[in-house]
């Protein structure tokens, strides 16, 4: 018992829980701290947060804007009044949140539960909308769905008269619920084919069927996944920049934020508004996690069974699930992975003239990847990753091995450290490291991140994406029979060398996949990117060059061609990293970017 008290112990937990004080803690800390010591020092008009273009008090309603053209088909406009920043975001989000839970909930749910042709690859073609191509998924959902000259509004003035298409807000909602409804999806599935059949059995056995069964007994029971899902949407939704750009809707928390630092040259410049702001993003985020986190707490999920979860039965679907399945799920699916087929598009194509994309050439990926301004930030995000995945290595280790073999009274809030930086909104991050770092003290040195940001971006990396190695290497211990380390220190070996020599080979593999997917997701990580990386274009990530192209005109003329063929790039990268993961590591990850 004592080796649990020796040095090695002490660092593997002091370590890990150093580092997230640090860079984590600290700088939301600050970001608390800076604006309630301004709202107290100054006079500030507390009540300007409740007037446009904050909080609008116009009543809620949707808007449809209808207009009679004397020729040709006439346009009917989906949209959204502006309420404001901050009741806009909450809007947005609330709303991608419930449309996204109720699309991934039934897709999860006709693909667990029923066989029909096709299956597999319905399953896998759901996945591909986690793909993470910044910026121009939405600018080409923009162009389908959102322009009078449209896909959608094209299909719909031929066959009805009436051209309909989104547009503000209303786009922002479509656009959010596209890219994110897959995530529910993911942890829904999980759960759902994690239930023991024998429960389903005894449900019809007395006397449940089909949506009663469901009802009663599947929901239920997947609550964990489908909650889980809906609490990462909610927050991803909240700091999505992309929708918002594509379709010029500037009155949302994420835009605000970005906008007003980069057009600040310090942080003392930034106003209180946009720290209040960053402080609402992230006190909105958390709490939506801890009451998710709460309600999951107060219900009881177990199931009694012995060794693993038999072989599930697929049921032959029904005329209801065959309508569901056939006339609803697949054409959404297609509909889904439309964003990322217009990237492939984009990329090669010369031009696009309304719905039709002219020719086919490589002339814009020869452009990227001769331009030193693109190749110069590609470099920097590989060596940015390349450190933060080195970095998270040893968070990795030392977290897991605390929580999981050394089992302290910081085991837990350790755990939960390690695991909530994914949950955390990036912007508030990276607003809270840039005014923990911008002091009098740092400026002009090497730790002035307005002049150096590079470090700052790997330890932003490492801090937010460090979650998918920690728990690579905790799936790795728990199936490490500890007897295999207690053997070697009975025989005299110290701890770290045991950790060196057997623990570290022994969960290699698990360690590998988490780091190669903290590697991918560094590099196209976005919010901390364009925000730090944004403050000297000599450091800037790929990330910041996709956005200045999307932003330059929002996307006009070349600059989206340009644009996809980045992403096209980064689309490579991680379905290389994916399929290695997946198929030669034989591990199973969900893929989600943010």
């Amino acid at each position: 018992m004592s080796r649990r008290l020796d040095l090695s112990a002490l660092l593997f937990t002091v370590f890990p829980l150093a580092f997230f004080g640090l860079l984590l803690i600290t700088p939301l800390a600050l970001l608390l701290y800076k604006p309630l010591v301004t709202l107290v020092s100054i006079d500030y008009p507390l009540g300007g947060l409740l007037d446009y273009p904050f909080i609008s008090k116009r009543p809620l309603g949707s808007h449809f804007k209808y207009i009679d053209l004397p020729s040709g088909p006439d346009k009917l406009i989906i949209s959204l009044k502006d309420y404001g920043v901050i009741v806009n975001t909450v809007i947005v989000a609330a709303l991608v949140t419930l449309f996204s839970t109720v699309i991934g909930t039934a897709a999860a749910l006709l693909t667990s539960s029923y066989y029909f042709p096709g299956r597999d690859v319905v399953r896998i073609v759901m996945m591909l909308p986690l793909l993470y191509t910044p910026f121009v998924n939405a600018f080409v959902v923009y162009n389908l769905f959102g322009k009078d000259n449209g896909v959608l509004a094209t299909i719909t003035g031929s066959l009805f008269g009436v051209s309909v298409y989104f547009q503000g807000l209303a786009g922002v909602i479509l656009t959010q619920t596209l890219m994110f409804w897959p995530i529910v999806y993911v942890n829904a599935f999980a759960s759902m084919v994690q239930i023991d059949p024998s429960l389903k059995e005894q449900a019809e056995n007395l006397g449940a069927r089909g949506l009663k069964l469901h009802r009663t007994v599947t929901l239920p029971l997947s609550m964990p996944g489908i909650t889980a899902g809906a609490a990462l949407v909610f927050i991803f939704s909240m700091e999505d920049l992309a929708a918002p750009i594509a379709f010029r809707v500037d009155n949302v928390i994420s835009r605000w934020i970005v906008n007003e630092i980069l057009a600040s040259p310090s942080v003392e410049e930034i106003s209180v508004d946009t720290l209040i702001l960053a402080l609402i993003l992230v006190s909105t985020a958390s709490l939506w996690f801890v009451t998710v986190k709460k309600y999951l707490s107060l219900r009881q999920y177990a199931m009694l069974q012995k060794g693993g979860v038999r072989e599930r039965r697929l049921e032959e679907p029904g005329p209801a699930a065959k309508a569901l399945i056939y006339l609803i799920l697949i054409p959404w699916i297609v509909v889904s992975i439309s964003p990322q087929l217009g990237v492939l598009v984009y990329a090669f194509s010369e031009s696009w003239i309304g719905t039709t994309p002219q020719g086919f050439t490589l002339d814009h990926m020869r452009e990227v990847l001769s331009d030193s301004r693109v190749v110069n930030a590609f470099r920097n995000s590989v060596s940015y990753a390349l450190l933060a995945s080195l970095i998270s290595i040893v968070i990795a280790v030392t977290t897991s091995y605390s929580v999981e073999r050394l089992r302290t009274r910081l085991s837990e809030p350790l755990d939960v450290l390690a695991t909530i930086p994914i949950a955390l909104p990036g912007l508030a991050l990276a607003l809270g490291i840039l005014i923990m770092f911008s002091t009098s003290f740092t400026r002009g040195t090497l730790l002035d991140p307005y002049e150096f940001p590079a470090l700052f971006l790997v330890l932003a990396y490492s801090v937010r994406k460090s979650p998918f190695a920690t728990r690579a290497a905790f799936a790795g211990l728990k199936h490490l029979h500890k007897s295999l380390e207690e053997a070697a220190m009975n025989l005299g070996a110290r701890r770290l060398r045991v950790i060196r020599d057997i623990t570290v080979p022994l969960i290699g593999i698990n360690l590998l996949g988490g780091v190669l997917l903290t590697f991918v997701y560094s590099v196209t990580e976005v919010s901390t990117s364009i925000t730090i990386g944004g403050l000297n274009e000599d450091y800037s990530p790929i990330t910041y060059i996709i956005y200045d192209y999307v932003t330059g005109g929002y996307g006009g003329g070349a600059f989206v061609h340009l644009a996809a063929s980045i992403v096209v790039i980064l689309m490579a990268i991680q379905v290389a990293a994916i399929t290695f993961v997946n198929v030669a590591l034989k591990q199973r990850y969900a893929f989600i970017g943010v």
